[in-house]
């Protein structure tokens, strides 16, 4: 089945999410920032900064070598208390619920590569939510000692009336005092939020055994979704999105702390089709950006081709070949 975008992201949340946000960064906007702005990337360490847009009362900058866009300065982690223990974090657990089968159907795939590098072992779930994740782990039957960690208590407690038989933590992955502890670790759109990339994967690297698999989800920027949205994207919602990465600079992320990549996969693009949709029936700038990306497009050989099957499957190419027979005369 393919999902689209109105699947994943309830009426509710599409109609609210601007509204909820603006009520709430008014608070966090307010309390006093002295991070210093950054002139490198903090992936890179490239000086080639500049303004990316602007979202909510924060500055976001794109790195020009390796594509970073992150929240520059950062904010300080009094903000980002106000904000994750505002009402945006019951918000979210809200529409998480609401679109709880569709989610559960995103994590099929992530389940079976997983399951294909380490078919057992003990498992640690990294912002865990309200456990969609668990759930398509129980349907799939998959034979892991499953630990879920979240810094929500209310979604801490609902995991523990649902799934009683698992280990919960409701605290910090990094406060963990443990070392080669898991086979797998796991965190399914969490890195955006997460200001010290750095630090998080110190903390992974300790947490997993030495032939441990870490696997993650995050946006990925040099999407199709994203070259047509640019800084109009649905995602750019700071302080909550810190850093937005990309498929190159993920690599470049992961080598920098001790990590090799094992495989690197982007998963159901019919949410990218679907959101580019939304858009074009909504922003009449998304219809130039369209047209450049497929301007750009056509020139890989391989999108020929499949544009070449499309074409002739919809009787749309430039030459039409027709076969006619005579009808019996009368």
């Amino acid at each position: 089945m393919k999902l689209t975008f109105d699947q994943i992201h309830s009426a509710t949340k599409q109609h609210r999410l601007r509204e909820m946000m603006l009520r709430t960064v008014q608070d966090v906007a307010q309390l006093p920032n002295s991070n210093a702005k950054r002139t490198r990337c903090p992936i890179c360490d490239a000086p080639d900064i500049a303004h990316f847009v602007q979202a909510f009362g924060f500055d976001m900058d794109r790195c020009g070598d390796c594509g970073l866009i992150f929240c520059n300065p950062y904010p300080t982690a009094t903000q980002l208390d106000l904000y994750y223990n505002s009402e945006m974090k019951d918000f979210e657990n809200e529409f998480f619920r609401e679109t709880f089968e569709a989610r559960a159907m995103l994590f099929s795939k992530r389940v079976e590569l997983i399951r294909a590098l380490k078919p057992s072992g003990r498992l640690l779930d990294i912002g865990s939510a309200i456990g969609i994740f668990v759930e398509s782990l129980r349907r799939a039957q998959a034979p892991y000692e499953i630990t879920a960690c979240d810094l929500n208590a209310a979604a801490c407690e609902q995991l523990a009336q649902t799934y009683g038989d698992i280990e919960i933590l409701n605290c910090d992955a990094k406060d963990l005092d443990q070392h080669n502890a898991y086979d797998v670790v796991t965190m399914w759109d969490t890195l955006e939020h997460i200001v010290d990339l750095d630090e998080l994967l110190a903390t992974v690297r300790r947490l997993l055994r030495p032939d441990g698999i870490f696997a993650f989800s995050t946006p990925n920027t040099d999407s199709f979704e994203w070259l047509v949205a640019g800084n109009r994207h649905v995602q750019i919602l700071p302080p909550g999105h810190v850093n937005l990465l990309n498929t190159k600079n993920i690599v470049r992320l992961l080598e920098k702390n001790g990590f090799g990549v094992r495989d690197q996969m982007t998963l159901n693009p019919s949410l990218d089709i679907s959101y580019v949709l939304k858009l074009l029936d909504s922003d009449p700038v998304v219809a130039g950006r369209t047209d450049a990306f497929l301007q750009n497009a056509i020139k890989d050989p391989e999108f020929q081709d499949m544009l070449s099957d499309y074409l002739v499957q919809k009787r749309m190419a430039g030459n039409v070949v027709t076969c006619a027979f005579p009808f019996p005369e009368t």
